[in-house]
Order: structure tokens, then C-alpha cells, then sequence
């Protein structure tokens, strides 16, 4: 752990300082927005992360039998970005035999101690009527914008516990503040890594989910990560029991709404104006996890995977959820049954807005997208 906390130490002040460093990154130019977010937003950022330390620290001194607990059978939700992994995460949720990591937990407390701290102020504030709730939800509504459009945030509301390595640097979505740096691209490729490397990740994001259920015990896990895509094989070595949802889409629609989603970000950190290099990083990262998916797929026993397309899950999502959790040989929940279509989204996006490879996705993507939908079609339970 402490090696681990010298290594992220490093790479966040290397990020932070390669991106003050004087000439042109790829993907960052350092305008007027980069440099409010690198000289003001950046080194708040780098403090909380260093209270989350404190708090592991903490942790190992006061909670150290969080190490025992044990992950059993837990539930991943992970498959292709944009594909209806959010909404399929929060359909579950709902059930109450799952725990999940809620927005404030993964982001402002990832250590048992902050849960205990934060669990003790939020019970203070509601005695004297929630204003620090009401300014909090307000800030972060008027703080999301646009974004809130394309996927909801809120401080409970069930989020990807990816992010709750954001203290460690091995969290994927810094890769859009520092688009510039090879590691932080590769967590998206985690197959790609040494497997040294691979497992102190694998080993770090354990340790994060036994304080998730140290706190809550008695649940099953129910994680969701859509960035997860290449780290499906190193998952199932782990939990050997796990159970995977594989969200997937026609690669030209999921690709365009990825690039459309990630507008909002690349305003926020002041990076690739003209999104040139985001669709071109993004391009590659998709035709990797097609590729990567297809293959851990066919490795894989039905009842170890099911496979769930977006526009299924849009047209009749609670048939569809519930048909792939019998395939997984998990109970159904009652709710499922009143769920209906969700129509049409407010989050409009055309491929041919952006500059995308159309040949990586003719040749590399489309072909593991038919495998992966004539795999999900031999593996739906009869109906006879």
C-alpha cells in the first residue's frame, strides 16, 4: 500500500507538472481553461486525494478485518461505453439484496473511516434540516450541466467504483484531463499490461470493494464499470464466482455517443478543442475492447456471461434484464416487470460528426460486434 502511494504521488504531480511545462501537449494546448483547471481545480483535487490516504491509513489501523471479508459472487456490469451499462446498473439497484457504491462514497469517501466521518455529519445536518444536502445537490446540479443530460449525477445515486481509484491514478477517466499520457490510456488496455502491473490493479480495486462490503454487509456486489471492457479476463481470475452483464452496441452509434458524452469534459480540463485526438484515442481504445470482449466471451460459460444489446434494453428492458440474470442462474427481481421502454433520447449524436476510422470499425469492431450478437443469440434460455 505505501508503495502504491508513492507511485500515484508521483504520477499525479508528473501529470500536473508535464501539463504546465512550457510548448504544446498532444490533445491539452495550454489555453486559458487548461490553466484555470490545472492552477486552481487540480490542486483541490490532489488534496482530497491525499485525505483518502490518510483515511486508508486510517483504515488499515482501525478497520484492519476489512481484509477478511470476503467478495462472493459478485455481479459486474461492464461491456461497451455508452450501451446501457448506467441504466441496466440502476435497474438493478433497485433490488435490495445488491450493494453498490453510491456517488459519494467512490469520489469524496473510498476509506471506511470517511464513511464513518461522512455518516456522522450527514446524520448531524439531517437534525437540523439538510441545508449542507441542499447546497451540496445544488452545486453539483448547477456544476454537471450539460452533462447531467447524458448521464445523471447525483451524491447517492449508483455510480461506476471506478472511480474510487481515483486516488491510486489508475482510474481511466483521468486519461480525459491528461490525454498526453500512455498510462493512463493503457488502463483502458489492462490485458496489454505487464502482469505485475496488472494484478497490484486488480489487488488495489479489491481492497476497495471489501471496505465497500465491510460497511455493508450481508449484500452481493453489484459493480458497474463500462470502462472494464479489458479487464473482464483479470476479474474472473479474481473473483472466480463473479457473474458478468456485457452491455454492447453497433460500434458506429456507441462510438458517436462516446465522443458526444465526452464533450462536456474536454470543455471542463480545457483539452483537444477540435475533439480531433479524443476521436482518434477513442477510435483505437473501441476496436481493443470489441476485440477484447469477443475474445473473453468465447472463453467463457454462459453461466458465467450474459450478453445484453442496447436497443433490447430499449425496447423492452424489463424482459431483457430478466432473461439474462436466468441465463446467470440469479433470481429475478418483482420490479422488473414494471419497467417499459424508455424511447427516445435527448442525447442526439451522428457519426459522421466526427472524424472516426470508419475501416477499424468495418473491419475491427462490426465483425466482434456480429460474434458477440450470435453468441447472445445462442445463449438465450428456450422459450419452448
Amino acid at each position: 500500500m505505501l508503495g502504491l502511494f508513492f507511485k500515484s504521488l508521483y504520477c499525479h504531480l508528473g501529470w500536473w507538472l508535464a501539463s504546465l511545462w512550457p510548448g504544446k501537449h498532444e490533445g491539452a494546448p495550454l489555453g486559458l481553461t487548461r490553466l484555470l483547471f490545472l492552477l486552481l481545480g487540480y490542486p483541490l483535487f490532489l488534496t482530497l486525494q491525499l485525505l483518502h490516504w490518510l483515511g486508508f491509513l486510517l483504515d488499515e489501523i482501525l478497520f484492519y478485518k476489512y481484509r477478511q471479508v470476503e467478495v462472493r459472487s459478485p455481479v459486474f456490469i461492464t461491456g461497451i461505453p455508452r450501451s446501457g451499462t448506467t441504466f441496466l446498473h440502476r435497474t438493478l439497484a433497485q433490488d435490495n439484496r445488491f450493494t453498490y457504491f453510491n456517488t459519494w462514497e467512490a469520489v469524496l469517501a473510498p476509506s471506511i473511516t470517511e464513511q464513518k466521518i461522512v455518516g456522522l455529519i450527514t446524520r448531524l445536518d439531517r437534525v437540523i434540516g439538510s441545508p449542507f444536502k441542499r447546497l451540496i445537490y445544488a452545486s453539483i446540479n448547477k456544476g454537471s450541466g450539460d452533462f447531467n443530460a447524458i448521464h445523471e449525477v447525483g451524491l447517492e445515486a449508483p455510480e461506476e467504483d471506478y472511480l474510487a481509484l481515483l486516488p491510486a491514478g489508475t482510474c481511466f477517466i483521468l486519461y480525459l484531463a491528461f490525454p498526453f499520457s500512455k498510462d493512463l490510456r493503457n488502463l483502458a488496455r489492462l490485458n496489454r499490461l505487464p502482469m505485475a502491473q496488472g494484478k497490484a490493479l486488480t489487488r488495489y480495486y479489491k481492497r476497495c470493494l471489501q471496505k465497500h462490503l465491510y460497511c455493508n454487509p450481508g449484500k452481493q456486489l453489484l459493480s458497474k464499470n463500462a470502462a472494464f471492457s479489458t479487464w473482464t479476463t483479470a476479474l474472473q481470475a479474481e473473483f472466480p464466482d463473479a457473474k458478468f452483464i456485457l452491455c454492447i452496441r453497433r460500434p458506429d452509434t456507441a462510438l458517436s455517443s462516446q465522443l458526444s458524452s465526452l464533450t462536456p469534459a474536454r470543455k471542463l480540463f480545457g483539452t483537444d478543442p477540435d475533439g480531433s485526438h479524443t476521436a482518434k484515442s477513442f477510435t483505437k481504445l473501441y476496436a481493443h475492447s470489441y476485440k477484447t470482449l469477443r475474445e473473453f466471451i468465447e472463453r467463457s460459460e454462459d453461466s458465467q456471461v450474459a450478453i445484453i444489446e442496447q436497443s433490447d434494453l430499449k425496447t423492452h428492458p424489463g424482459e431483457t434484464i430478466a432473461s439474462a440474470l436466468a441465463q446467470l442462474g440469479l433470481e429475478s427481481a418483482a420490479h422488473l416487470e414494471q419497467i417499459r421502454s424508455s424511447g427516445s433520447s435527448s442525447h442526439h449524436h451522428h457519426p459522421e460528426d466526427f472524424l472516426i476510422d470508419t475501416e477499424e470499425i468495418e473491419h475491427c469492431m462490426q465483425p466482434a460486434y456480429e460474434a458477440m450478437l450470435q453468441r447472445r443469440n445462442r445463449s438465450l434460455p428456450s422459450t419452448d
